[in-house]
């Protein structure tokens, strides 16, 4: 009974949270958390940890076990396996050698000492291009982000858009009226009725191509976000974020991912320097062997040193090194870029912020003159003091300001999330999984 009932509450709770509207708040956690290229910017960064574990692997003693089993009558492999099975005798025939087998069981350890800086070189390149993952991936979170608010504000838009002519479509239904009973009384043109009715026939089909282009932003936002198959419904709440202050600047995760290839690449230099450099290693083996022709058995050790230096090698080690080279130019050449595409950026972002306020701030009262305005010749045209014509023209005109002063108030809201972005802040102040 109890697990029927604890069954039943966590079916709820979840139907409770699919239903629930999706804040600009909710929306910028889940996408940083189940979003595709969220995920794949994880995978990429366990990728990269990896192969700095293998950097690190390098300077850790080899430990390998081998074995083997032989049988043959080929002196010289004769003669070893007597001596190492501890079963030679006096009486051996070295021209008529009998059959023997052998199995060899072999413990063997090796261990790099010296080998020119190449593998403190990988192993720094290797770390480095973690740390480069690890900023791209905050790039990547970063970008969601904007992408999110930019859908989530669209969607508010797209909103205010169908307001406005869901607005003009009543206003022209009640003008249509007016007209018909001043065309009933005799003192309007059947021509003039017409016009207000082909003009509630526009304002009706702005009307369906807003709501579709509402349809249209919530299923970018369900993208984004990484939903598929449940209730979507975004919040009408839009939260009030404040524009960033002059000083207030945060660190570009590009740049930085950058830096860290600059670094990694220059490791990679003297990693490929360390080929014109000896190298050193000791190593180590304990063999048993053990034949049953000749039923012996022996163990043996063997310990030492290995000095390997290439005098020369076709100039191997050269090329690795002027592509090393190259590439690290490329590197620094690809730091500068980065650092001017986001000089540029906050430029843009700055100018964009400043042209939408002062756009909201001439839509604002452009729209309560139009408004006014259509007060007005409406109670005139109602008295029959103005024509049809400059009625519809001012319903147009209060329509038009209505539209410009919602998408100036929405792209006001996305120049703020683009400075944000461009500074490399967190899209909301609360919003701890972004940062």
């Amino acid at each position: 009974m109890l697990r029927l009932i604890a069954v039943v509450a966590l079916g709820a709770s979840l139907s409770a949270a699919a239903s629930e509207p999706w804040t600009l708040e909710r929306a910028l956690s889940h996408t940083l958390a189940n979003s595709p290229d969220a995920r794949l910017a994880r995978q990429r960064i366990v990728a990269a940890k990896a192969a700095l574990d293998q950097a690190k692997a390098a300077f850790w003693p080899q430990v390998q076990v081998q074995s083997s089993y032989m049988g043959s009558d080929n002196p010289m492999l004769v003669f070893g396996s007597i001596l190492n099975q501890e079963a030679f005798s006096p009486s051996l025939d070295f021209n008529r050698v009998p059959d023997v087998d052998n199995l060899n069981v072999k413990g063997l350890v090796t261990a790099p000492l010296y080998t020119g800086g190449q593998m403190a070189s990988r192993r720094k390149a290797a770390r480095a291009n973690s740390q480069a993952t690890e900023f791209e991936a905050e790039a990547v979170r970063n970008a969601l982000a904007f992408e999110v608010a930019r859908a989530f504000h669209t969607i508010h838009k797209a909103r205010a858009f169908i307001e406005a002519t869901e607005a003009a479509v009543r206003a022209y239904e009640s003008n249509l009226a007016i007209a018909q009973r001043r065309f009933e009384a005799g003192t309007l043109l059947h021509a003039d009725v017409l016009d207000v009715e082909v003009r509630l026939a526009q304002a009706r089909e702005d009307l369906v191509r807003s709501r579709n282009a509402l349809a249209l932003s919530e299923r970018a936002l369900r993208n984004l976000i990484g939903l598929e198959e449940t209730e979507f419904a975004v919040s009408l709440d839009v939260p009030s974020v404040a524009p960033p202050d002059a000083g207030e600047v945060g660190t570009r995760p590009e740049l930085a991912a950058a830096r860290s290839r600059e670094n990694a690449a220059e490791a990679s230099v003297r990693a490929a320097r360390g080929g014109y450099y000896p190298t050193l290693s000791a190593f180590g083996s304990l063999d048993y062997d053990r034949g049953w022709r000749l039923e012996g058995e022996g163990e043996s050790w063997t310990a030492g040193a290995l000095l390997q230096w290439n005098l020369w090698d076709g100039q191997l080690t050269r090329a690795k090194v002027a592509e090393a080279r190259a590439s690290q130019e490329s590197a620094n050449e690809q730091e500068r870029k980065v650092r001017l595409a986001i000089d540029l950026e906050i430029e843009q972002a700055r100018i964009g912020l400043n042209e939408s306020t002062e756009r909201l701030q001439v839509t604002e009262k452009a729209v309560a003159k139009a408004a006014e305005s259509v007060e007005l010749t409406r109670a005139r045209f109602e008295q029959g003091l103005c024509l049809a014509s400059q009625l519809l023209d001012a319903e147009t005109a209060l329509t038009g300001t209505r539209v410009r002063r919602a998408e100036a108030e929405a792209d006001r809201r996305i120049a703020i999330a683009a400075l944000r972005k461009a500074l490399g802040l967190p899209q909301l102040q609360t919003d701890s999984a972004s940062k």
